[in-house]
């Protein structure tokens, strides 16, 4: 991998990993919420599932929601994890659609995700409006750096590396929501491809 591309940084940017003792206590949270949902979850779930008292997981996890926040960042750390071996296999701009398209199959599969998808578009609609337009924002300052070092070192097609990441972000979350007719990888080297080739 060209040592130019600072993923260091890129970890620096990460929402904090949940401290490992959270564990089992958010392990215990994502069979709930997959079973459940996020809005018919409750903190007495998550005790049963765990045989603790309440009190325990209001202590370790403060809510529902925020045990969701803690899964998200749980999983961004592990992803974050595959990307030297990603980067270090990616030809060129493929360096962008590669890991893109191994982080919306992890999304796919990931059972919390959807169970909410399926069974709670209202929650999503309302999470989008509330949150969407902060999340892409800070998402997209996280990203500019590792695109612009990107760029310095040839991989991809020098522009502005904040409004890239706004746009890729952008795709990256319809696509989620409404996964593409066709294989992703293909999808994604066909549409994004011309756009990032230096």
């Amino acid at each position: 991998m060209d040592a130019a591309i600072d993923l260091p940084d890129l970890a620096r940017r990460l929402p904090p990993p949940p401290a490992p003792e959270l564990g089992p206590c958010l392990d215990a949270a994502a069979l709930c919420l997959a079973r459940h949902g996020l809005s018919r979850t409750s903190m007495a779930d998550i005790a049963r599932e765990m045989g603790v008292s309440r009190s325990t997981v209001y202590r370790q996890i403060g809510s529902v929601e925020n045990a969701a926040w803690l899964l998200l960042s749980r999983d961004l750390h592990a992803f974050y994890g595959t990307l030297p071996r990603m980067f270090a296999e990616a030809d060129g701009p493929e360096v962008i659609t590669r890991p893109l398209a191994a982080l919306l199959r992890h999304a796919w599969a990931n059972p919390v995700l959807a169970k909410v998808l399926r069974d709670e578009p209202d929650f999503i609609g309302r999470a989008l409006a509330v949150h969407a337009a902060p999340m892409l924002d800070q998402g997209a300052r996280m990203l500019a750096p590792l695109y612009q070092s990107l760029m310095d070192a040839g991989r991809i097609r020098p522009q502005d590396p904040l409004d890239l990441a706004h746009w890729l972000l952008r795709v990256f979350m319809m696509l989620v929501v409404a996964p593409p007719p066709t294989d992703v990888d293909t999808f994604l080297d066909g549409m994004l491809l011309p756009a990032l080739k230096p």
